[in-house]
């Protein structure tokens, strides 16, 4: 059996509890959230067995980066400065237009809408939804994916299917709302397009990573 490299797993995870600190310290520092939301929204029903999906983001945040890097130590590079590229500009993006949404009133009783229930205490204050993250990421899960040398059509297939049920998940469980989904989703992209051709990045990252 194959050894476990444990050096992407501490790179990813350090990159997560980033993730984590910018997100608190913009909810902190940022000013009076504009609610946000609208027609689209309205009319996208609360379902809440797309929390399934929603949690699964989580195991898929350290997953996806290791199966890249255990294909292609390049892309796993690439895909990590997408990361940290997409953390800062989206954080500044929190900063600058503060956001909210009105989350679903759940009365019904089991253990999704226990989970549900929990993942909004998590989040709670309803801060700094545009771009979502959750959308972001699960792009790029799909993208570096794809673009990862040697990989297997049957995985990446199922992480397509896992991503694009996450992006839905988000506003069916209504932690973000349509405009949220449509910036993450423009952020991941324009972010993986930077970092692809870029070598100047691809090298500070890699010395970074000391990969």
């Amino acid at each position: 059996m194959k050894k476990i490299d444990k050096k992407p797993l501490i790179i990813t995870i350090c990159l997560i509890v980033f993730q984590t600190i910018c997100y608190k310290a913009s909810v902190l520092i940022s000013g009076q959230p504009t609610l946000i939301g609208g027609y689209i929204d309205e009319r996208i029903p609360f379902n809440v067995y797309f929390i399934i999906p929603y949690v699964i983001w989580y195991l898929m945040l350290v997953l996806v980066p290791y199966y890249i890097y255990i294909h292609d130590k390049d892309n796993f590079i690439r895909y990590q400065t997408s990361f940290v590229l997409s953390i800062i500009i989206s954080n500044i993006i929190y900063i600058i237009f503060p956001s909210t949404i009105v989350r679903a009133e759940i009365t019904t009783t089991g253990i999704l809408e226990t989970i549900t229930k929990i993942i909004y205490a998590i989040d709670t204050p309803v801060r700094n939804c545009c771009p979502s993250i959750h959308c972001a990421f699960s792009l790029s899960y799909i993208l570096y994916s794809y673009t990862t040398k040697k990989s297997n059509k049957f995985i990446n297939i199922i992480i397509t299917i896992l991503s694009l049920l996450i992006m839905a998940s988000t506003m069916l469980i209504k932690q973000h709302v349509f405009i949220d989904f449509i910036s993450g989703c423009i952020l991941s992209l324009i972010v993986f397009l930077i970092v692809l051709e870029n070598d100047y990045l691809f090298n500070k990252f890699k010395k970074l990573f000391k990969m």
